[in-house]
């Protein structure tokens, strides 16, 4: 198995790319323009894979809404093009997108959102990538989709830090730290979710999954539970989303859950540990 990986320097590329080793065929943005039909598609004539796997989006949520056009030609039109290519080739799509499809609802009782849910988003971001999975699938009816969410990895993220860092970061230079905690997601370590999309590919999968660390918790549980592993003592406390003053809207409910992955990944909180024992932060093996 061949597989090109667009956006190999970023945060999941970089896991992807790792995680296939030598069937990778790793290309950043200076090597490939998702915006450029004819050299995309010159590209993989020449790479000739077996899977194209596209990690590139604009994913600056408060930016997308300054900035639709930009949102929408980067994650819908772009996954579009880089579909069109793929087929061209005979190579097969996987087209990488999030819980921020979901929002507009919250589901009664409460429970994760699963494959079968109908999206809804709240804002241009989530609007945006639910268009590419519309547009990937016109062009590959049994193209992979895989939605995740609250991504963090070793590699630092294209947002400048991940959320872990971000908090330890902010705990070291305040002392205060300010977390919202009316919004739920599941957090996800981005090694985990690189080795399950392997995984998918390797076994032909065709559709839509939600690939997630299990469990799900509010962005103040994911920064407390990051100060408890890393043994950081920290004046930490709850506020709204609208206290927080963010341009977009952001969904109150997105956590996500699988009803076609044969078994669920590790939970969240066990694999926020061992990111934060690779990332420096923790000794290893230190018993909390």
């Amino acid at each position: 198995m061949k597989v090109v990986v667009i956006g190999a320097a970023g945060q999941l590329g970089s896991d992807l790319c790792a995680a296939l080793g030598d069937r990778a065929v790793p290309l950043t943005h200076q090597q490939v323009d998702v915006n450029d039909p004819l050299g995309l598609l010159a590209v993989l004539r020449e790479a000739r894979p077996d899977w194209v796997v596209n990690t590139a989006a604009f994913h600056r949520v408060d930016d997308c809404e300054l900035d639709p056009e930009r949102a929408f030609r980067l994650n819908a039109v772009a996954p579009w093009n880089v579909a069109r290519a793929a087929a061209e080739v005979g190579a097969r799509t996987c087209f990488v997108s999030t819980d921020y499809v979901f929002g507009r609802r919250v589901p009664e009782p409460r429970r994760p959102w699963v494959e079968s849910d109908p999206p809804g988003p709240v804002n241009v971001y989530g609007t945006s990538k639910v268009a590419g999975e519309d547009l990937v699938r016109q062009v590959q009816p049994g193209a992979l989709i895989v939605r995740s969410a609250g991504l963090y990895g070793v590699r630092a993220s294209g947002k400048g830090w991940t959320f872990p860092q971000l908090m330890l970061h902010l705990a070291e230079t305040r002392g205060t730290v300010r977390v919202v905690d009316d919004q739920v997601l599941s957090p996800t370590y981005t090694a985990d979710l690189a080795a399950t999309i392997v995984s998918l590919m390797e076994e032909g999968a065709r559709g839509l999954f939600h690939v997630v660390n299990e469990g799900y918790c509010s962005w103040y549980e994911f920064a407390r539970q990051t100060f408890e592993i890393a043994g950081v003592e920290v004046d930490l406390a709850p506020q709204s989303t609208a206290a927080a003053g963010r341009r977009a809207a952001r969904p109150p409910w997105s956590a996500l859950a699988s009803e076609r992955l044969p078994r669920p990944l590790r939970p969240w909180q066990e694999a926020l540990e061992e990111y934060l024992e690779k990332s420096g932060k923790v000794p290893a093996g230190r018993t909390r």
